[in-house]
């Protein structure tokens, strides 16, 4: 197994799973756009010094270069992500438009963004990476994949933005629009810990939530109207983090703590029905119907057949 295929298993296991069946070069490819994603985002939340962050973007901002002009990476990943910008023609726009998202949350943390500032923002680190992992593995067509890019990343980003608020705030990040926020009343001129603790803090994540919602829905819809084989891992995803979103929608957004989480028995469900489906999407939380199939009555004259219990390796009637 690769060095990037062991950290995706670490902090991703089901996605890791949920593509094992693609061939090596697909699962090369997401395993790279995933760990280059979450280098950034763990980049993003360390404590390393403003400085330093701004160095080390600066230094990601030649490297891409370098992935296009042809010359030598300087890293291990970008080496990894010059060979499948190449093979998959992953553009080089997309690239830039994703370090361009990060760069808006790093060095210095994003606080109380405007929508428009906040949709720049999600395009780049969301929106882009899921059209990426779309393109290599999903086999739309161009406008299918890019409008399920937009909407399964604006979901995605929201229900993480969401599920993570309280860490996110106490370390500096409020990633609530202003509109929402000040629609909730919640004054300008906040320090970040008293918005966390603001009690109307539930409304703007209620309505913040209803673009999820929006969002959700129409993936769901582009998802059955274009469902392939290939498409499997982008419905478990989609259910993975539509699962999340319900369980805060459920239990009420003035709860920020605990997180919620699914257990293990529940995300193998949710791998389990993206893989095993054949027809079309279905959502979280929504079993299909059993039926149940009935055996044929035996008349009073037939005796019942004798069942050798499943270990004997004989015939199993007697």
């Amino acid at each position: 197994m690769s060095s990037i295929g062991r950290i995706v298993r670490k902090n991703h296991s089901a996605l890791f799973w949920c593509t094992r069946h693609y061939p090596k070069a697909k699962r090369e490819a997401v395993y790279t756009l995933y760990a280059l994603v979450k280098h950034f985002d763990d980049l993003s939340s360390s404590s390393l010094p403003e400085k330093d962050k701004a160095d080390i973007l600066a230094a990601w901002q030649r490297e891409i270069a370098n992935i296009y002009d042809r010359k030598v990476p300087e890293t291990d990943i970008g080496r990894r992500i010059y060979k499948n910008c190449m093979r998959f023609k992953l553009p080089r726009a997309c690239m830039e438009t994703m370090l361009s998202g990060f760069a808006m949350d790093c060095p210095k943390p994003l606080f109380r963004p405007s929508l428009h500032e906040f949709e720049e923002y999600c395009r780049g680190v969301s929106e882009t990476p899921s059209y990426l992992i779309l393109k290599v593995i999903a086999e739309f067509d161009e406008e299918t994949t890019a409008e399920l890019g937009r909407l399964i990343g604006r979901a995605v980003e929201i229900t993480n933005i969401l599920k993570n608020i309280k860490e996110d705030i106490l370390g500096g990040h409020v990633y609530i629009p202003e509109e929402f926020l000040a629609a909730a009343e919640i004054e300008q001129g906040l320090a970040a810990k008293d918005i966390l603790t603001h009690k109307n803090l539930y409304v703007a994540r209620r309505k913040f939530a209803e673009t999820a919602r929006s969002s959700f829905a129409e993936a769901y819809r582009l998802l059955e109207e274009n469902h392939n084989r290939n498409s499997k891992p982008v419905v478990y995803m989609l259910n993975l983090y539509h699962a999340y979103f319900e369980l805060m929608d459920k239990r009420g957004w003035e709860i920020i703590s605990p997180k919620p989480e699914l257990k293990f028995k529940d995300r193998c469900r949710l791998v389990m029905k993206a893989l095993l489906n054949r027809g079309g999407v279905r959502r979280a939380g929504v079993s299909p119907r059993r039926h149940r199939l009935r055996e044929p009555r035996l008349s009073a004259e037939e005796p019942a057949p004798r069942i050798r219990p499943f270990w004997d390796r004989r015939s199993r009637v007697l």
